[in-house]
């Protein structure tokens, strides 16, 4: 009875790794995880931004530290993610594309972003205005990036057969 179970395993994961079953999990994984990274990143980055434009209206910049904290922490856990996808040469180049995207996110997320924070209806408008140039194009290139990144996912989910 055990022996006729061991072979049963046996038999299952020889099949699983002998037909290819892994790695097409393995890239389908791949094509689920950045997927979910890449749309919470546009989707965090452009509320930060919607509270910036509202902030500067309303000089009430409270809000922008608990969404800052927020879109750090995710893009932590995203490159952490994305870190831990098994490098094939089929996902290495939309990894890599991804990576960069964190990379640079989280530069400005922790070296930029925090400034506006500090500031209120007194904060004159030289120091607005340096800062704001800072991330002048920020939004508009990480929806560009995400894009590319989503063209490369189409390409990469044909070619492999992946299910979207």
């Amino acid at each position: 009875m055990r022996n006729g179970l061991l072979l049963s395993c046996l038999a299952a994961t020889l099949m699983t790794t002998s037909c290819g079953f892994q790695k097409k999990l393995q890239l389908q994984d791949t094509y689920s995880k950045i997927t979910v990274v890449n749309d919470s990143l546009d989707k965090l980055t452009s509320q930060w931004h919607t509270l910036r434009d509202q902030a500067s209206i309303s000089k009430n910049y409270t809000a922008l530290a608990p969404a800052r904290i927020a879109l750090g922490s995710f893009i932590s856990r995203g490159r952490a993610s994305v870190a831990n996808i098994v490098v094939t040469p089929e996902n290495e180049a939309v990894m890599n594309e991804e990576d960069q995207l964190l990379l640079n996110q989280s530069t400005l997320v922790a070296e930029v972003y925090p400034n506006f924070e500090q500031f209120n209806e007194y904060t004159p408008k030289e120091t607005m205005d340096k800062n704001v140039s800072l991330i002048t194009n920020d939004l508009m290139n990480v929806k560009e990036k995400v894009a590319s990144i989503k063209k490369m996912l189409e390409k990469f989910a044909a070619k492999n057969n992946i299910k979207k």
